[in-house]
């Protein structure tokens, strides 16, 4: 999985484009890439661009929702945007659509 990380101070936003796939093989290159961007940093929000991920499992869910509250922790918001229709369905599977700010292509 290839993350990218654009920072933008002015607006205190971090944004994430995620290419690949999301699963049990690639949660922990995403958990180092977004947790090395939490330290002191207060109030930021955080995009997970996932325009070019072709697949999400149950381990990819889990490290969102881990994501989602160490982001909360640090008074900060995570929206995901970009999701393809395959991917928005394991959310809506999951009820997790209802849990996180998403948006779709």
């Amino acid at each position: 999985m290839k993350i990218d990380c654009r920072i933008d101070k002015n607006a205190k936003t971090k944004t994430f484009v995620l290419e690949g796939e999301l699963d049990v093989h690639n949660v922990k290159n995403l958990k180092s890439a977004v947790s090395e961007s939490l330290e002191n940093e207060n109030g930021w929000t955080y995009i997970l661009d996932l325009g070019e991920v072709s697949y999400l499992d149950s381990s990819g869910l889990g490290m969102l929702v881990y994501i989602k509250k160490e982001i909360g922790h640090e008074e900060g918001n995570l929206k995901i945007i970009n999701i393809q229709s395959q991917v928005f369905n394991v959310f809506k599977l999951t009820r997790l659509d209802e849990f996180f700010d998403l948006s779709t292509k």
